[in-house]
């Protein structure tokens, strides 16, 4: 390995949201990658009434916040960091990171945004305060010169090389596993009914975070107003089951934040697990891995899935490209000097 980017040794505060395990898989790899990490959840809080609390006033918690971070530098105060990894950074407040960077003066601070800048109140401000900054969302990068462009990356369930031999036959023709959010449901639902009249077999797995969160919506979403409670998981699925399922299927449906131009995360896994994707982020054909015998994009009011795509063979990509995306790169990347 690079001895540049050889993360062996070294000493990390580890901070992120919690995000379906994402964050402790991370954590995992950075201590197989030989740092000694101390993880703490970048949030103050955990509940799904407090985080929807959250999205309608952001400061809302910020006494409690402050608080939590005083404990947090207390019991670190002491030790010398190589690195602070900061993910997405949208509840630590100016003070903190100055604080931070007070009592960790040797750190490079390092911040990773898993979000779209607009969807971030406050982060332009806070941008300085770090010594690198990299973004999932080119847009973003493109835009603001201190932010290096770096994609998400796919964990080790997701590699092919981990799956059962398929061998071309498929349980499903299209499977969707996520969370529903913004207009998720509608697409999802045409799918349904294009799929039911195309006979193609279409697993779903709709998941939110709670039952409060689904109220909220049947109030306020007009496309909620016939669901009930049961058509939802409240549950979620790991890693390894939900890679299971993707293996089980042709093809994966992608449908990402309106909001959003940056790859999600179920995005890049279709890259590990070499699978065929249909997404709606028109983004994705100004990739390194974007092939049209893999990938199709579908305007998000105009649903038409193609049989000769669903049966086409998958095209390999080079091998560099399975490399980029795998989490031990993604962490070097961030983090090298």
């Amino acid at each position: 390995m690079n001895n540049n980017r050889s993360i062996d040794g070294k000493k990390i505060l580890f901070l992120a949201p919690t995000f379906f395990g994402y964050e402790l898989k991370i954590k995992s790899k950075m201590e197989r990658l030989g740092a000694s990490v101390d993880y703490y959840d970048a949030r103050s809080v955990s509940s799904s009434f407090e985080k929807a609390l959250l999205k309608i006033s952001p400061n809302i918690f910020k006494s409690k916040t402050s608080r939590y971070y005083e404990e947090i530098l207390k019991a670190n105060k002491s030790k010398e960091y190589d690195y602070v990894f900061i993910v997405k950074c949208d509840m630590i407040s100016i003070d903190i990171i100055d604080e931070m960077k007070k009592t960790f003066k040797n750190a490079t601070f390092c911040l990773y945004l898993w979000d779209s800048i607009k969807n971030i109140p406050g982060i332009l401000d806070k941008l300085a305060f770090f010594d690198k900054v990299l973004s999932f969302d080119r847009h973003d990068a493109n835009n603001h010169s201190v932010i290096q462009f770096r994609p998400l990356f796919y964990i080790d369930e997701f590699k092919k090389s981990n799956q059962i031999s398929r061998d071309n036959e498929f349980k499903y023709d299209l499977c969707f596993c996520g969370t529903v959010h913004s207009d998720r449901y509608r697409i999802i639902k045409e799918v349904k009914t294009y799929c039911s009249n195309n006979t193609y077999q279409f697993f779903t797995f709709l998941y939110l975070q709670s039952k409060f969160i689904y109220w909220f919506y049947k109030l306020t979403k007009r496309e909620f107003a016939n669901t009930n409670v049961e058509d939802f998981d409240y549950d979620n699925l790991s890693g390894s089951v939900i890679s299971e399922i993707v293996n089980e299927s042709r093809v994966v449906l992608d449908i990402q934040h309106p909001k959003q131009t940056g790859l999600t995360m179920r995005t890049i896994e279709m890259i590990g697990m070499e699978k065929k994707l249909i997404t709606t982020n028109r983004d994705i054909v100004n990739y390194d891995f974007y092939k049209p015998n893999n990938i199709l994009v579908i305007p998000r009011n105009e649903i038409n899935i193609p049989k000769d795509f669903l049966l086409k063979e998958y095209e390999p990509l080079d091998v560099d490209i399975y490399q980029k995306y795998s989490i031990e790169n993604w962490i070097l990347d961030v983090l090298s000097k």
